[in-house]
């Protein structure tokens, strides 16, 4: 094998070890992945998660959902149909949320360094980050930073929200999908896809 070869066949199996990785990150996490949070997560390059996500949909591992605020287009990553029902993650179906704030299932805020409250981070025009405690890196580069209020109903987590900050994001109109953390320290709420007209009445 010549040193062309060689390099094509290293190439190529670093890329298979990648795409492995990644690939059971997804399916262990609940919920629909940005790319932002595997980049953040993974301590990778958003080029590099960008084309494992291309080389895995193209096998059919996983797929995008889509969603839309401001006509932005976000892609979200979910296992495909198979994998789901594989999944050990069960589906939540999370009540209508209160005004101004985000619902979350409880059994992801359970751990003991979760308390009656948490702190909010505007990450990027769509995504909010919540952590249990201070995380500094998401205090160096998100737009802003709040001490917000938890509330258990049930078995859900009310998370109180600044007014500035349920506006901008258009959370009277838009559905958010949440994700966790390994560790389960920090949630990760991603906005998008506006609710439909019928949706939206019976929340009013």
């Amino acid at each position: 094998m010549n040193l062309q070869e060689t390099v094509k066949e290293t190439r190529k199996k670093q890329a298979e070890q990648t795409d492995e990785a990644l690939l059971v990150f997804i399916r262990e996490r609940p919920g629909a992945l940005s790319l932002y949070q595997i980049a953040q997560e993974m301590d990778w390059s958003i080029g590099r998660v960008q084309k494992s996500v291309e080389r895995l949909s193209k096998n059919g591992l996983i797929s995008y959902k889509r969603a839309f605020l401001g006509g932005r287009s976000l892609k979200l990553i979910v296992p495909t149909r198979t994998q789901e029902k594989h999944s050990q993650q069960p589906a939540v179906d999370l009540p209508t949320p209160f005004e101004r704030t985000i619902t979350i299932p409880t059994e992801l805020v359970s751990s003991d360094c979760w308390s009656d409250h948490a702190f909010l981070y505007a990450l990027d025009r769509l995504t909010l980050g919540i952590s249990a405690d201070r995380e500094r890196r998401w205090q160096e580069s998100s737009l802003l930073e709040a001490k917000v209020q938890l509330r258990r109903v049930e078995k859900t987590t009310i998370v109180e929200l600044p007014e500035n900050v349920y506006h901008f994001y258009l959370l009277n109109v838009n559905d958010y999908d949440i994700s966790t953390f390994a560790k389960g320290d920090k949630i990760l709420v991603t906005v998008g896809g506006v609710r439909s007209a019928e949706k939206s009445n019976r929340e009013s």
